[in-house]
Parts: structure tokens; C-alpha cells; sequence
């Protein structure tokens, strides 16, 4: 009978030869134990949220699609999506959301982009104003994309930006200087109608600190004075859309009188850059309110006091959650926010992912 012959350079083990491929696969089942085992970071940000991300509302061509809003395109989601990318390393993807953005949204005549892009007929502006809500937040992800890749055309194109807001977007009303929501529009007879969301305290800060102005301090000045005062209902929640009137506030008149989807992101905003902000209290009190109601709606008639019939998408949920920890002190990370589900809408995710953000940047620890 013929001997078995070892395979070469195999070691033996008690009599039997062991092949280097186990040996491989010890040391691979090892290093998988290891990584089970290993502590996470509660504050990293999952990756697999940003892929989800990506797949679902990142086109091939840098277009971020709004697929609760018939697939349109706008500028605050171009916005969004190069922050998302800023937070999660990725120079691909941001780049091809500044070029699509550049080519298509960019205005003729300043450094401001159109708000809305549409699909239909090949794609096209369906409505050439800016928002500025957008215009602050594309600013703010290319300075940030400027730090994170060393890369001075991204802050200069920044810079630019900031010039054209800070130029063609403010207006004076008693309770100082206010950002219109776009050049066109907003100014009327009976005062100026604004948009508290729009005032993204944490762009403030960073862009301040960059692009030195004293219109910086006056809009930040005039932005807490707007929600000090624009507090309606009985939970005193801030309303979508706000009248600013000659010596007072009132509900925008052709606009809804709720606290909703626009609305949700003014907590949001205000823990974002000052998580001990007093403004964030009557948030903390409604939600508190709604949890005992059993129901946690995505909107509230402000006029009736009444909510909406339709329950609050889980990234409003992460705003709850992140308002309530700011008033209550308690500790928060970014993994107790649920990942990212398949089926949650454009809206809902960027809401999400921008509280885990909001999370890591102001309750990591630390590190020297």
C-alpha cells in the first residue's frame, strides 16, 4: 500500500498533518472573533447607512433624488448629500454632487442656485429662484469638504456663495436682521415672510469663522429673536412658515399653520450648535406631550392645537430624540438612532443621518 505523502511544508500536529489552509482559516476565524469582540464606537458613523444613502437616492450622475416629491431634484438635497459625504469620507461622491449641482442649478447671474430641478422631458429648472436653506448648506459642506481634502477651489467657491447671501438674502424688521427664504417673493406689503428652518445655526458659526461679516452676528441675533417670539399653541412650537410684520409676528398668510416638515428641523438646527439653547425646551414639552397621547404626529395645528393624522417619519423621531436628551442632560449616541430602513423616504434619511451627525459633533468624548 502506498504512503500518504504530507502536502509540503505543512507542520505536524500529534501524529496528523495539519495543511496550511486550516491553519489560514484558524487565523481568519480568530481575527473574525476578535472583531465580534472588539468594543464599537457608539458615536462612529455606520457606513452601511451611507451605502444605503447612496443607492437609493444618488444617482450615477451626482443627482440626490427627493423620491417623496415626485423625483424631483433641489438644492437643499445637493446640500445635504455633500454634507453626508463630508461626514462619511467619501471625495467620489461628493464630487459628483458639486459638478451635477454646478452644471445644472448653478444661476446665470450670482453665485446662488435654483432651487427646484425637475425630471420630466429630459430634466429642466422648474423654478429658477434660489432657496437659501440651500445655498447655506452647499456652502457649509464645500467649506468642510475644503478642511477634509486640503482642496482651497472648494472654500473659495464657498466664499462666493456667502458674498451673494449675505448680499441678496437679508432683510431688517424690528426683531433684526432676517434671512429670506429666496431673493423673490418674500418681501411683502404686510412684512416678510420667513422660513425658521432655514436659519442653520451650525453654517452660521463655521461660515462666520471663515468669511468674517457683521451681518453674521445680526442674523444669528435676529434668528433667536424670531423664534423667542414666533411660539404659537400650546406647546408655543415655532410654525413652518412665519410672518414677520412691523412690530409683530403671525402666521404666513397662504401657508399652512403648522408645525410639520419644514418646522422639524429647527431643533434640529439649534442642538445641533447649542445643545444647552433654551429655545429647545418647548420642542422637549410637545414631544413629552405626544408620547403620553400615544402618538407621535408629524404635524400640529397650531391655530387648533390638534395633530396630524399622519405618524412622524422615523428621522423626525431622531430629532425627538436628540432634542430630548439635550434638555434632559442625558447622555445620547449615535447608535442608539436606528439604521437606515429600506424603505424610509428621501426626507426621512437625510433627517436621520444629520442627527447621527449632530450626535457625533457635539457628544463624542473628545479625543487628544
Amino acid at each position: 500500500m502506498k504512503r500518504r505523502r504530507r502536502p509540503p511544508h505543512a507542520p505536524r500536529l500529534r501524529g496528523r498533518w495539519l495543511p496550511v489552509a486550516s491553519g489560514v482559516g484558524a487565523f481568519l476565524l480568530l481575527a473574525l472573533l476578535a472583531w465580534l469582540l472588539w468594543p464599537r464606537d457608539p458615536y462612529a458613523l455606520p457606513g452601511g447607512d451611507w451605502r444605503l444613502f447612496k443607492k437609493r437616492f444618488l444617482a450615477t450622475d451626482g443627482r440626490v433624488v427627493d423620491d417623496g416629491n415626485g423625483g424631483i431634484t433641489h438644492s437643499e438635497g445637493q446640500g445635504y448629500g455633500m454634507l453626508l459625504a463630508v461626514a462619511f469620507h467619501d471625495r467620489a461622491a461628493f464630487d459628483r454632487m458639486w459638478t451635477w449641482t454646478r452644471t445644472h442649478l448653478q444661476r446665470k447671474e450670482d453665485f446662488l442656485f435654483s432651487w427646484k430641478w425637475t425630471p420630466e422631458d429630459g430634466g429642466a429648472i422648474g423654478d429658477p429662484n434660489n432657496a437659501t436653506d440651500g445655498d447655506l448648506l452647499l456652502a457649509w459642506a464645500l467649506l468642510r469638504g475644503s478642511r477634509e481634502w486640503s482642496d482651497y477651489k472648494y472654500k473659495q467657491a464657498a466664499g462666493q456663495i456667502v458674498i451673494a447671501i449675505l448680499e441678496k438674502t437679508t432683510a431688517e424688521t424690528y426683531l433684526g436682521l432676517q434671512l429670506l427664504p429666496g431673493i423673490v417673493g418674500f418681501q411683502k406689503p404686510e412684512g416678510v415672510v420667513v422660513n425658521p428652518s432655514y436659519y442653520v445655526f451650525p453654517a452660521f458659526t463655521e461660515l462666520a469663522a471663515t468669511f468674517p461679516s457683521d451681518k453674521w452676528k445680526s442674523l444669528h441675533s435676529g434668528a433667536i429673536a424670531l423664534l423667542g417670539a414666533a411660539q404659537f399653541g400650546r406647546w408655543k412650537l415655532t410654525p413652518d412658515w412665519t410672518l414677520v410684520a412691523p412690530t409683530w409676528v403671525a402666521f404666513a398668510p397662504g401657508h399652512d399653520r403648522i408645525f410639520g416638515y419644514n418646522a422639524i428641523r429647527v431643533p434640529l438646527h439649534i442642538a445641533w450648535d447649542n445643545p444647552d439653547s433654551k429655545l429647545l425646551k418647548p420642542f422637549a414639552d410637545f414631544w413629552q406631550s405626544a408620547s403620553a397621547a400615544n402618538w407621535d404626529p408629524a404635524t400640529v395645528n397650531l391655530e387648533f392645537d390638534s395633530f396630524g393624522p399622519y405618524a412622524a417619519l422615523p428621522g423626525m423621531l431622531a430629532v425627538r430624540e436628540l432634542t430630548l436628551a439635550c434638555v434632559k442632560k442625558t447622555k445620547l449616541t449615535v447608535s442608539e438612532i436606528p439604521r437606515l430602513d429600506k424603505e424610509e423616504s428621501y426626507f426621512s434619511a437625510s433627517l436621520k443621518l444629520l442627527t447621527k451627525v449632530a450626535i457625533r459633533e457635539r457628544f463624542a468624548p473628545k479625543r487628544n
